[in-house]
């Protein structure tokens, strides 16, 4: 099996509005399917709850970066702090850069990097 350099991320939210998270989520989907690196970038939501979880998957750490510091932060993700708080986040893969510097917005805890331990 090959070594790959993906990296995985899964946030857990517990969502105050859900019509304009719905809204919000959509819209960074759409952004988010554009950009060069993006593997996968899927919300989950328990309306009843209004517990929810992004899954996203980045093919390397510049494609995370470029995430991070793109539209869904800049712009269009923006108004999600209206709509819910963003709990946790873990990251697997080589995320060590980001887990030992600043946090990125809008996470309470950046998750510390879990190393992949077997091949694909």
């Amino acid at each position: 099996m090959k070594q790959t350099a993906a990296i995985r991320c899964v946030l857990d939210i517990q969502v105050h509005d859900i019509p304009t998270f719905k809204e919000v989520a959509a819209a960074c989907c759409e952004v988010s399917s554009q950009e060069p690196g993006t593997l996968y970038y899927d919300w989950f939501l328990d309306e009843e709850s209004g517990r929810a979880r992004l899954i996203e998957g980045y093919e390397s750490y510049e494609a995370i970066v470029a995430h991070a510091t793109g539209p869904v932060f800049t712009d269009v993700g923006v108004r999600l702090l209206e709509a819910c708080t963003f709990l946790h986040m873990d990251a697997y893969g080589d995320t060590a850069k980001l887990a030992r510097g600043p946090q990125f917005w809008p996470s309470t805890y950046w998750g510390l990097p879990v190393a992949r331990l077997t091949d694909d």
